[in-house]
């Protein structure tokens, strides 16, 4: 299988690693492996696990292995990422590193038989891994409320009520099988005005309401966050690349509510008093995003936004 993922802001993450010591890394998304093959070659690693709850992750583990003894992948959550560590090898161990790419890999995005594209034909799955969920249950058997409800929470979008409705009445002539089909029902119900003023695809949205929602993904992110805690080692990094408002609002209210910072999640809120001992402090005072070349040549690293906390 081709490895089609480019790895984001890869310069930028690298920066922040330290060529003075050996270190011991996670990077708890692998996907493609791109970064961890490049932390491997760059820098004094002793230790490198690498954890992907997709089983293709172990197709572009294998190269790597064969070059490096001291890498090692692990097929699971990322949510289990304590559990991983104190079940493997790696017990007792602290690291130095811990990496998140919340994105959806392009092998599973261009992969047309996953159901992640809404340009491709394919069937309606969206599963990452292991999961009780798939896209074609959501789609054909839950009621409109609640449909309504998964669209707008997961995917921001303002439309999801006439969304809803127009997937149900269509799914009573005939169940909707094909992401094609979807998209196109979904591309009806939003205004033309919306369609020539928006530069992202209209079932675009939606389309991330649903994965996140078969994934589980905000909660696997806020429970992989917390662990992270108990095995960083201090003064150790955590490195956090999302994609999405949903999923950087998290990675920003985890690293303010653990840094002794006053903070709100929303600013309709009153501001809440931290009541947390602080164990980080925040490196990035804003997200870094990637740069316009690197945009020009990956469009799809446009939305990526980074993060950076230290273990004190």
């Amino acid at each position: 299988m081709e490895n089609l993922h480019k790895s984001v802001m890869i310069k930028e993450i690298i920066s922040f690693l330290p060529l003075t010591k050996s270190i011991n890394v996670i990077d708890a998304t692998f996907g493609g492996g791109g970064y961890s093959k490049t932390i491997l070659e760059k820098f004094n690693v002793n230790q490198l696990l690498a954890i992907d709850r997709d089983p293709i992750s172990k197709i572009f583990a294998k190269e790597i292995e064969s070059k490096f003894s001291n890498f090692t992948l692990i097929n699971d959550k990322f949510s289990r990422i304590e559990e991983i560590v104190n079940n493997t090898n790696f017990k007792n161990k602290k690291f130095d590193i811990i990496l998140f790419d919340i994105g959806t890999s392009s092998n599973q995005i261009d992969n047309a038989q996953r159901g992640f594209s809404l340009k491709k034909s394919g069937p309606l799955d969206m599963r990452m891994g292991s999961s009780d969920k798939n896209a074609y249950d959501i789609i054909n058997k839950y009621e409109e409320k609640n449909l309504a409800d998964i669209i707008y929470q997961y995917g921001e979008e303002r439309y999801s009520r006439v969304i809803a409705k127009e997937i149900v009445k269509n799914r009573k002539i005939k169940f909707i099988n094909d992401t094609i089909e979807l998209s196109n029902i979904i591309k009806k119900c939003l205004p033309k005005k919306n369609l020539l003023k928006n530069k992202i695809h209209p079932a675009t949205k939606t389309f991330q309401a649903i994965r996140i929602y078969v994934n589980d993904e905000l909660n696997e992110l806020k429970t992989s966050l917390e662990k992270t805690l108990k095995i960083l080692n201090k003064d150790g990094l955590i490195l956090v690349v999302s994609f999405q408002s949903l999923e950087d609002r998290i990675v920003k209210d985890f690293f303010n509510h653990n840094s002794g910072k006053r903070w709100r999640s929303s600013r309709h809120y009153p501001e809440l008093p931290d009541i947390l001992a602080t164990q980080l402090k925040i490196i990035t005072k804003k997200p870094i995003l990637p740069s316009a070349s690197e945009i020009l040549e990956n469009p799809r690293s446009r939305s990526a936004k980074l993060r950076v906390a230290q273990k004190i």
